[in-house]
């Protein structure tokens, strides 16, 4: 095998600026088209490579992808896999305390003016570490304004197209952030609050217009397989959801198996805690 296995190591990363550690699943495998390069794209967001001509260590990646393993992978500053082996876990590391009450059919919140909605955005935490994930990040924020302030929010999910992170060679094939819902001018609009890369509440185009580099408008979908089964089409997707869906694959569930989420896991927000900004509930 030409990548060295590796070690466990115990870094939740993401910044690629250099060689860096992540535990992660696999989510997909893309082996695009010929003389292209594969994607892996990991549970965590991020899109990395490896060498076609590594076909041991694709067929340790499909296998791991089919078992649903976790794996401590080593990626370098071009976002190739340099070194992976069997890693653990980090959601087994937190036990469950106690079950959450399930809440009301949702209903978001109607927040009665934009200073309303500056309020929430200032107000929010704003010291999440540099290495946290998105998911981790959004979770937090709207659990805690549930908790504190009785706001029911929302989520945005942004998703990348294979065609665009293959033409700009992106980073990530998905983002989210939380929505609050606003009375301005005598209509509700949809503000996202995105504290990590936004400088106040955002309107969609606005913040697509942040990750989205050829300013391509990003056609709202109501299903999870409206994104995934057009990899090719246009540079993004936008899909919106309630405040208890954690990660992509909950999209997925709610569509493939009815799995609507009304409820917050207690594992999931303790495991946002602690990755965004490193307390434990």
């Amino acid at each position: 095998m030409r990548i060295l296995m590796l070690l466990l190591l115990s870094s939740w990363c993401t910044t690629l600026l250099a060689a860096t550690n992540v535990t992660t699943q696999i989510y997909d495998i893309d082996m695009g088209q010929v003389n292209e390069e594969p994607l892996i794209f990991l549970t965590n967001g991020q899109v990395v490579t490896i060498p076609v001509s590594a076909t041991s260590d694709l067929e340790y990646l499909r296998e791991a992808q089919r078992n649903k393993k976790w794996l401590n992978i080593h990626i370098d500053n071009k976002r190739e896999i340099i070194g992976l082996g069997p890693g653990g876990s980090p959601i087994r590391e937190i036990k469950r305390k106690r079950e959450m009450n399930i809440e009301n059919e949702f209903q978001p919140s109607i927040l009665e003016n934009m200073g309303m909605a500056s309020s929430f955005f200032k107000q929010a935490r704003s010291n999440a570490r540099n290495e946290s994930e998105c998911f981790n990040r959004a979770h937090a924020w709207a659990y805690e304004w549930r908790i504190k302030e009785n706001l029911y929010s929302s989520k945005v999910w942004l998703f990348f197209t294979r065609r665009y992170i293959r033409k700009y060679k992106f980073e990530w094939w998905f983002h989210v952030a939380p929505m609050v819902h606003v009375i301005d001018g005598g209509t509700v609009k949809e503000r996202i609050m995105d504290m990590k890369y936004a400088r106040g509440p955002a309107d969609l185009k606005r913040w697509t217009n942040i990750f989205i580099k050829d300013r391509s408008d990003c056609p709202v979908v109501e299903k999870y397989s409206e994104q995934a089964n057009h990899p090719e089409s246009g540079s993004c997707f936008v899909m919106k959801s309630s405040m208890y869906y954690y990660q992509p694959v909950d999209l997925e569930r709610l569509e493939l198996m009815k799995d609507v989420r009304t409820r917050w896991d207690e594992v999931e927000v303790r495991k946002a805690f602690q990755d965004a900004f490193n307390e434990e509930l």
